[in-house]
């Protein structure tokens, strides 16, 4: 973003205290240690941490300008003839209304992008298409909160086209919010459910904060709606906006046909977008990214974007650090999904690893599911019954939590020999260097608290 004083003013509703009306700044920063000169500082107070407290580090570094909740931090003895400052009640609705007002002043399509599991790499897959025809502006990282889409939104220039942005929720009215920001002509909602359950209790009450999303849409927007997910289903249920439906039903506007494992890491089947159709050999494994390569298509099918036109930039998107990454290690191939976990994506890890091609054994790797609430330990038994359903060998647990999915295993009839309850990340390491061979496929899996990359970087000696 490049403006001047008066248009932040006017955007956030805050008050100068110091500055020329005509003083501009060109980007915008809540980092000091990143901030850059010319640039716009925004105090921002978070739980961790107050960007009040570094705004001597801040104004050190010659930013253009500040903005500030409590005046009576800024040294003004040292900003006569540099920075400006503007003072606002609150820094964080501050920068969510500056990025909305830029927003506003750019004639972009906005592609939002919601749900319990798949959004990163539909974002991803998303973004690769778009690319193709539109100048995009993505989501980066985990930039997908009340922080980060408005610092992603900033980022718009006249270039862009399309912007694709993620986002996440842990409360109702969250989605909402960024919604209001935001602005999407395009809403996808990946699928609904269980997780963030300290706050959202049911499951209902999960489906409702993501279909906020949904609902933002207007009459000339467009609901990319997953049939093959009830719920989200249910939440298209009188809505304003028109609906392109993707999955594997029969009935579904986008879907995927001949699917078939390629390899270890790559799925071929033909896709069909309405009537027309196309070959699609994807960089993921896994079931659920085919869903989730569906929804991509979808999107890109409701900018008017046509199928064979979306085909290369699907094929060559790539995966995100620690979101189902396949490596060989040994002559063993190594599956990291350890980014995040919850029931419905501990399923469909426990689904990835039982269709993979593997000429040894199979191995599930696995730490707790986090943020459950009373269904925590009901869920991690769930994940126990699961995997004696399935074509694995071994389940290694690391922690308490973890460990009932191996109670629950043993009390359906898995081998406890092949049952390894690790109260560590060396634990489960140590084990796992005595039993698996070359030949072998092993998945890791856990919520961001359970860090189970480490367990790859004990076990592989490098870190991933």
């Amino acid at each position: 973003m490049d403006s001047d004083l008066q248009t932040v003013i006017e955007a956030v509703k805050g008050e100068k205290v110091v500055g020329s009306a005509t003083s501009r700044f060109s980007g915008v920063s809540i980092d000091s240690r990143t901030l850059k000169a010319g640039q716009l500082f925004v105090c921002i107070r978070g739980d961790r941490f107050d960007g009040h407290d570094f705004l001597h580090d801040a104004i050190a570094k010659k930013p253009a300008g500040v903005i500030v909740s409590d005046r009576t931090r800024l040294p003004l003895d040292k900003m006569q003839s540099g920075p400006f400052a503007v003072a606002v009640p609150d820094t964080l609705k501050a920068l969510q209304d500056l990025a909305a007002h830029h927003r506003n002043q750019h004639n972009v399509r906005v592609i939002g992008v919601t749900g319990t599991n798949g959004k990163s790499t539909t974002k991803e897959m998303i973004a690769a298409i778009t690319n193709t025809q539109f100048k995009t502006l993505k989501t980066q990282g985990n930039l997908n909160n009340h922080i980060g889409l408005p610092l992603t939104l900033l980022n718009l220039t006249r270039e862009h086209e399309v912007a694709v942005l993620e986002m996440g929720m842990s409360a109702a009215g969250e989605i909402r919010r960024l919604a209001e920001i935001a602005k999407p002509e395009i809403g996808v909602i990946t699928n609904v459910s269980e997780a963030h359950m300290v706050q959202l209790k049911t499951i209902k009450d999960v489906q409702a904060a993501k279909g906020e999303l949904f609902e933002a849409l207007d009459e000339n927007g467009t609901a990319i709606v997953n049939a093959d997910d009830p719920l989200v289903l249910e939440l298209a249920n009188g809505l304003r906006a028109r609906a392109i439906t993707f999955g594997l039903d029969p009935s579904a506007d986008v879907q995927a046909r001949d699917i078939r494992a390629a390899n270890t890491t790559q799925i071929e089947f033909t896709a069909k977008v309405f009537d027309a159709t196309a070959p699609v050999r994807l960089s993921f494994s896994g079931m659920h990214n085919v869903r989730n390569a569906l929804a991509a298509l979808a999107a890109g099918a409701a900018l008017g974007m046509a199928v064979e036109r979306m085909t290369p930039g699907l094929e060559a998107a790539q995966g995100l650090n620690q979101r189902g990454q396949v490596f060989e290690h040994g002559g063993m191939t190594i599956l990291n999904d350890t980014y995040n976990a919850n029931p419905r994506s501990m399923q469909e890890a426990i689904k990835t690893l039982s269709a993979l091609p593997c000429s040894g054994r199979r191995f599930l790797v696995i730490g707790a599911m986090l943020e459950l609430g009373d269904r925590e330990d009901a869920a991690h038994r769930q994940v126990g019954g699961w995997t004696v359903e399935s074509d694995i060998d071994y389940l290694v647990t690391v922690g308490p939590l973890a460990g009932l999915a191996a109670d629950a295993a043993v009390e359906r009839g898995m081998d406890a020999k092949h049952i390894h309850r690790g109260e560590t990340h060396d634990d489960a390491a140590q084990f796992l260097k005595q039993h698996a061979r070359k030949g072998d496929c092993l998945l890791f899996k856990g919520s961001r608290g359970s860090q189970m990359e480490t367990v790859i970087e004990r076990f592989t000696g490098t870190a991933r």
